[in-house]
């Protein structure tokens, strides 16, 4: 399709704007097979993408499908992402410096990635191509921390810019080109830059990745939306996984109430959030249209992380039904609440959901984000990626200004951690003095005297055996001073004698004492 019908096409849409929205939501189905809608869509979002026109990029990734395909999808959420965010180039990556402290983690998780493909060398250039992406991130940020599930993300980035393409022989075998033919028919040729890595597959296709465009992404991708889960605990993880219930409370009170969400911790959502569901996913990144790569798009197109936390929380409210269902079977086979909430949404959201199942809570989600304000501010950090983000500022954010922001959460994070270690210093020897206190007043102190008597019998025994042996005369101020420098020597202490007496007085007599 040309420019001008494709001009003419979106000047028709902005005069019928019911058919508009009809074309990207769920109506789509009444005016156009699936693959019709595709095909159009991918045609509006290429326009955009030449265009330069990013209000209308955003809107298209918000909506049904996302940015269709990995062709569109890559130079999407470079321009957006580059929009979000200025990265000074001229800052040294530093990958040549030290490692980082996480590298071997990083190493033995690159290795269960990408466990569904079945070609090898396939397999090892994508596990090459995430390892050193984060590796990488990791030299440039040495303040932040890995965590288990960073390399599920990351590894949605680099299924998005790998590409099949060939060798330009015309320009010598350095030059390496993707060619791509837009849906429209004409030719869409995107030129890698020199940081480009290939490799050559069996039936002699290529596979390149641009390493400079997949870093720049996962660069500001993590920065701005990820660094929440990159410091050195997961108390502002947890922070953010709260959020959920209180999503919950505002939608649907009851099921709230009834499934006792106000009384535990979400800790059930850990993985799906911190990994942005690619780890719950995985089966669907071999599709480039799979669920896993519209949640990405939408995350880039709302410009917000609570896309996920909203997601999962429409997860719930769909399957409510289901889970009071459980939580009311199994209430007798859990003795707390917390256990059983755990134990039934584990169960059931282990299940294996279908597209369309996915597709109305994607659904929802759009709505709930385009319909309503969030702002947990009283949930999170005043630094968090909830609240500190380039939606709430409306303009491009500064690499300065964001790491301005991650060091203040680290911080933050860092006197959180102390606080929380006193405070449960405290509760332990509160909780000694608590048990010493029961012992005493609850008449368990009786135990004490009885050990105390039961030493002192000993004694009485030892200089019996002694007496009887023809030995001197053994008295308790002489086994008191005998224990005495003993334990300033710390030699043959006897480990608590006032409570186990006869471990060390009671021995047997040597052979000597009867020859």
């Amino acid at each position: 399709m040309s420019e001008g019908l494709i001009s003419g096409y979106n000047s028709f849409l902005s005069s019928h704007e019911f058919l508009s929205d009809s074309l990207f939501d769920e109506k789509s189905s009444v005016y156009f097979k699936e693959e019709e809608r595709l095909d159009l869509k991918a045609q509006a979002v290429s326009f955009a993408l030449r265009e330069d026109d990013l209000s209308t990029l955003q809107k298209l990734g918000a909506s049904r499908s996302g940015f269709v395909n990995h062709s569109l999808r890559r130079r999407a959420w470079s321009k957006l992402l580059n929009s979000t965010m200025t990265v000074d180039t001229s800052l040294s990556d530093n990958s040549e410096s030290l490692p980082h402290k996480d590298e071997h983690q990083v190493s033995l998780d690159v290795k269960r990635t990408f466990g569904s493909v079945e070609d090898q060398q396939t397999k090892e250039f994508l596990r090459q191509t995430l390892e050193s992406t984060i590796v990488r991130m990791l030299r440039k940020y040495p303040q932040l921390s890995y965590y288990q599930g960073y390399h599920d993300v990351v590894s949605v980035f680099v299924l998005v810019f790998t590409q099949e393409g060939r060798l330009d022989d015309d320009q010598g075998s350095s030059e390496c080109t993707s060619r791509e033919v837009s849906i429209d028919g004409s030719d869409d040729q995107e030129n890698l830059s020199n940081s480009s890595s290939s490799t050559k597959l069996l039936d002699d296709s290529l596979l390149l990745v641009d390493s400079d465009a997949l870093f720049e992404a996962v660069e500001v991708f993590t920065l701005v939306y990820l660094r929440d889960f990159l410091m050195s605990s997961l108390a502002f993880t947890i922070d953010q996984l709260k959020v959920i219930p209180w999503i919950v409370k505002k939608k649907d009170e009851e099921f709230y109430n009834k499934f006792q969400l106000a009384k535990i911790d979400p800790f059930f959502a850990l993985s799906s959030i911190l990994t942005i569901f690619s780890h719950d996913l995985k089966s669907c990144c071999n599709d480039d249209r799979g669920i896993v790569f519209q949640i990405f798009d939408l995350v880039i197109s709302f410009q917000s992380m609570m896309v996920p936390l909203i997601i999962y929380s429409e997860l719930l409210l769909a399957k409510k039904q289901v889970l009071l269902k459980k939580y009311e079977e199994n209430i007798e086979n859990f003795d707390n609440d917390t256990d059983l909430v755990h134990g039934v949404i584990q169960q059931v959201m282990c299940l294996d959901f279908g597209i369309d199942f996915w597709s109305e809570v994607l659904d929802y989600t759009r709505v709930s984000m385009e319909n309503s304000s969030w702002k947990p501010t009283k949930t999170v950090n005043k630094y968090s990626v909830l609240v500190k983000n380039v939606k709430q500022i409306e303009e491009p954010l500064l690499l300065s200004q964001v790491l301005s922001w991650l060091s203040k959460e680290m911080k933050l994070n860092q006197e959180r951690s102390m606080s929380e270690a006193f405070n449960r210093k405290g509760d332990h020897k509160r909780g000694i003095i608590t048990k010493w206190q029961k012992l005493i007043h609850g008449g368990g102190f009786g135990l004490v005297k009885f050990s105390i008597a039961l030493g002192l019998a000993a004694i009485l025994l030892k200089v019996y055996i002694q007496t009887i042996q023809g030995d001197h005369t053994f008295s308790l101020a002489s086994y008191a001073g005998h224990v005495k420098p003993l334990k300033l020597l710390g030699l043959n202490q006897p480990d608590r004698f006032w409570i186990d007496p006869l471990k060390n007085l009671l021995k047997a007599p040597s052979r000597s004492n009867f020859l």
